[in-house]
């Protein structure tokens, strides 16, 4: 049995990562699912409502929630195709809504698991990418020599 982790930072192009999924992840092996959620609007808005004078505060708080709901709800909308995957495949799920971004935290976990592979979905945002501390974990991952699979939003890079 091989152990993979999926690590989304973003939930852009989702079939494409389960497409690649299908061809690695194997009868009995195991998948773990972590979906990083954003408790506040990621950065990447902040240039489009800086300016509270011109909308008002109701209207940034209304338009930031929407934000957060949307992201939160296309989470938990991928976790339930990945279960449907799993139970089609046969293979073993662990999912887990992260709600923090913590690091150290991610990288116990990755270590703990003793993964064959991880696959992580990042974004071409670079103001998430900023926020996920991206090249940390990148470069952590080449480190400890866990073969890794990084997807932007979807596409495998090469």
């Amino acid at each position: 049995m091989k152990k993979y982790m999926l690590i989304l930072f973003s939930y852009g192009d989702l079939k494409k990562i389960n497409e690649h999924l299908e061809k690695i992840i194997s009868k009995n092996d195991k998948l773990f699912v972590r979906a990083v959620m954003f408790e506040n609007v990621p950065k990447l808005s902040e240039h489009l409502i800086s300016d509270e004078g011109v909308l008002g505060k109701k209207v940034v708080r209304d338009l930031e929630n929407s934000v957060v709901d949307i992201y939160h709800d296309n989470a938990k909308k991928y976790l339930e195709e990945i279960k449907e995957m799993a139970a089609k495949n046969k293979f073993e799920l662990d999912t887990k809504l992260v709600d923090d971004h913590d690091l150290e935290k991610l990288k116990k976990e990755i270590t703990a698991a003793e993964l064959d592979r991880v696959f992580i979905n990042f974004s071409h945002n670079e103001y998430i990418s900023n926020q996920v501390k991206e090249e940390k974990i990148k470069s952590w991952l080449k480190k400890i020599k866990l073969p890794q699979d990084i997807f932007y939003d979807g596409k495998l890079e090469r």
